[in-house]
């Protein structure tokens, strides 16, 4: 079962990693689509599904659809994994950055795919720069989002 939240004001979740810059800026960490200050994710269907409100699709392109919107500006690699990821044929996933802002510069500490809600939100795998706090970030946001 994912952490639960806690709220240190309205609009701001209590969040504990290494990195004190992206504790202060979080909002918010949720499950599903977000475009929150410190989350970015989006929910990605599954390759062989093809019905999209009445019409009818080619399989692969309503996956398509969902990795170059919303995730578009998601590393290759990510999108590379979920393309190639036998699981993701018939099930939905859902794809998570996280990051935090220094002025205009955004800071990414990683990438993190989980199945989606028809298998519980399990953690499939995780990305992170060699740097002790984004690791901290990214283990952290994990017990948010999986289960």
């Amino acid at each position: 079962m994912a952490k639960k939240k806690e709220w240190v004001t309205p609009n701001r979740m209590k969040f504990d990693s290494d990195c004190k810059t992206f504790n202060r800026q979080v909002d918010c960490i949720s499950i599903g689509n977000v475009i929150g200050h410190v989350q970015l994710s989006g929910c990605v269907r599954p390759r062989n599904e093809t019905e999209c409100n009445g019409y009818d699709f080619p399989k692969r392109h309503l996956q398509e659809y969902d990795l170059c919107w919303l995730l578009k500006n998601f590393p290759n690699y990510v999108k590379e994994y979920i393309r190639k990821l036998d699981y993701a044929e018939d099930h939905p996933l859902i794809a998570y950055e996280f990051r935090h802002w220094r002025g205009k510069k955004k800071v990414v500490h990683g990438y993190v795919v989980t199945t989606g809600s028809d298998n519980g939100h399990k953690l499939l795998r995780k990305w992170y720069p060699d740097r002790m706090k984004s690791k901290s970030v990214i283990n952290e946001a994990v017990k948010y989002i999986a289960d």
